[in-house]
């Protein structure tokens, strides 16, 4: 009894010493924080360090977070963070990218009844731009400038800037600062807290990171300045992230984000989902402009094929809809993502519109036994098979007229072949004794998909002996490293025929003398009567001759 009071005692104490050291506070000296139970933060804090939530445990921030440079927010595997304050970084480095239709909307309060607002740039504007700002009836040429002074009532009223640009790249806008000769200070505003419409904010850097392996959940929360990465999933209502965008939406995870604006990215998108992930979009604001509300990247686009030097003419391929010519190398692959724009397979515009790529490929390969070729859409996945419909050639028996043939003779046999692939083809057939190319007549013929045909073919042999005439298709060079896939290439074989050399019959000796006798007497005959009419001639000339001597 005793013993098992010491255990409860024990047990009891080591619980409460556990909970004792479960509360962890906001690093404010730089260090890591773990996280390994249950905690929520309410109220004001700074946060100056690193802080880590374990698999397991769940961190709920109420209030408000200021969160030091440089620092990061790990939520691991199986943890969650529940955001329904603020996340604030203390480094906010954002510009304010102008349009020739931009408009910003500004009041500073009753200060003065006059004064000037200075309007200061990222940059200095080349002098060759266009760039006059008004405000009211007052318009400054801010050509060649980096900063501008525009005359302004700051009596409380409001006031509205309207830009005339033409120039071919942007001009940010960093701070907009109301100066004046009454009492109280000169309030500034930087480039996230003006209220504009048709610009698009841009943030340089990230102040902190966020990097969620489990679960995040923000319902009417502020994040600002974060690089937020999310590998499992992130789930965001109602909220508000300025400055950090892109969101990183890595494959295999997910995320929703439902009537939050998303404003000021680092890149030209605010979300990117890679590869596979998965997104639900609605009711948001963006960053707008040229900014895409979010974006599908894949990381790869490699397509393996079923042969080599297949050309794929690709159309409509990106967010560029690239045009491209390109062929499968000798294992038969093509990645036809070369650059990031064909990469982007989906995408949602800075005015809110969806977008789908409709990229084709088309794949040809051309051989000696004609033109094999498949038309489909691009794929939308990192890898992918697309095979082109070949041929598959089978010479599927021999059969000769007889078992025993003579040398030098033609023999007949019948060779029957057929095309169990998916493509026609116009094939040759070639045939052999042994390694050794036989003496046949011409065999070519073209066989559909599912066709058989018999071809007669005659058949010589100059040499006696035992043999087997194998026919096979000649497989074009082209189609030499994959010649299994589309012919049986060892071929067909015939029966054993016996080639035999003919023996001479007893009347051949008399036809050839007979023969020879007739050639004898024929030429006696002419010879004979080729002298008598030498001697006739001779005759008569000596006669003449006679003649007219006497």
């Amino acid at each position: 009894m005793r013993t098992a009071v010491s255990l409860a005692i024990l047990l009891l104490v080591t619980s409460l010493s556990t909970l004792t050291g479960v509360y962890a506070d906001v690093p404010s000296d730089g260090s890591t924080v773990r996280i390994s139970a249950d905690e929520t933060w309410s109220g004001y804090n700074s946060m100056d360090g690193n802080v880590i939530v374990e698999n397991g445990s769940t961190l709920t921030i109420e209030g408000e977070v200021l969160v030091a440079t440089n620092y990061s927010m790990t939520i691991e595997e199986g943890a969650t963070l529940i955001l329904t304050g603020s996340l604030l970084g203390d480094d906010l480095d954002s510009e304010l990218n102008v349009l020739n239709n931009t408009q910003l909307d500004l009041n500073f309060g009753d200060l003065a009844n006059s004064g000037q607002l200075r309007i200061n740039f990222a940059q200095t504007i080349p002098a060759s731009a266009m760039f006059n700002i008004t405000v009211g009836e007052e318009t400054v040429d801010a050509a060649g400038q980096d900063h501008i002074f525009i005359d302004v009532s700051l009596n409380g009223t409001d006031l509205v800037v309207d830009f005339d640009i033409y120039y071919a790249f942007g001009i940010q806008i960093v701070s907009i600062q109301a100066l004046h000769s009454g009492s109280g200070d000169s309030p500034i505003l930087l480039a996230n807290q003006i209220n504009q419409t048709n610009g698009s904010l841009i943030w340089k850097s990230a102040s902190f990171q966020l990097d969620v392996h489990g679960t995040m959940l923000f319902d009417g929360a502020t994040l600002y300045g974060a690089d937020v990465n999310c590998s499992g999933v992130c789930d965001i209502q109602s909220s508000s992230l300025v400055g950090s965008a892109p969101i990183n939406v890595n494959d295999g995870s997910s995320i929703i984000v439902n009537s939050s604006s998303i404003l000021g990215s680092r890149t030209d998108e605010d979300i990117v989902v890679h590869d596979l992930a998965q997104i639900t979009y609605t009711n948001n604001q963006g960053t707008g402009g040229f900014t895409d509300g979010w974006i599908r990247l894949l990381s790869q686009r490699q397509i393996q094929t079923n042969a080599p030097n297949i050309t794929v003419h690709q159309t409509g391929i990106g967010y560029g809809s690239t045009t491209l010519d390109d062929i499968t190398d000798s294992n038969g692959l093509i990645d036809i993502g070369g650059s990031e724009w064909k990469r982007i397979v989906e995408w949602v515009d800075g005015n809110g519109i969806y977008h789908s790529e409709g990229g084709e490929l088309t794949l040809t390969l051309s051989t000696g036994w004609g033109d094999f070729s498949t038309t489909v859409s691009a794929p939308h996945t990192p890898t992918a098979t697309i095979n082109v419909p070949l041929p598959y050639i089978e010479v599927v028996s021999i059969d000769a007229e007889d078992t025993t043939a003579e040398v030098n003779k033609k023999i007949g046999a019948m060779v029957t072949v057929r095309n169990t692939g998916d493509a026609n083809a116009t094939v040759n057939i070639w045939c052999y004794v042994g390694d050794n190319l036989t003496e046949t007549t011409a065999l070519t013929t073209t066989l559909a998909p599912a066709e058989e045909k018999d071809l007669p073919v005659s058949w010589w042999a100059n040499t006696d002996g035992a043999q087997i005439l194998n026919c096979r298709a000649l497989i074009p060079t082209i189609l030499q490293s994959i010649a299994e896939d589309v012919t049986n290439v060892e071929g067909g074989n015939s029966q054993e025929v016996g080639w035999y050399i003919g023996e001479e019959t007893e009347d051949q000796p008399f036809i050839v003398y007979g023969i020879l006798v007739v050639v004898i007497l024929i030429g006696t005959s002419l010879f004979a009567r080729r002298a008598g009419e030498n001697l006739s001639s001779r005759e008569v000339k000596e006669y003449i001759e006679e003649e007219d001597d006497d």
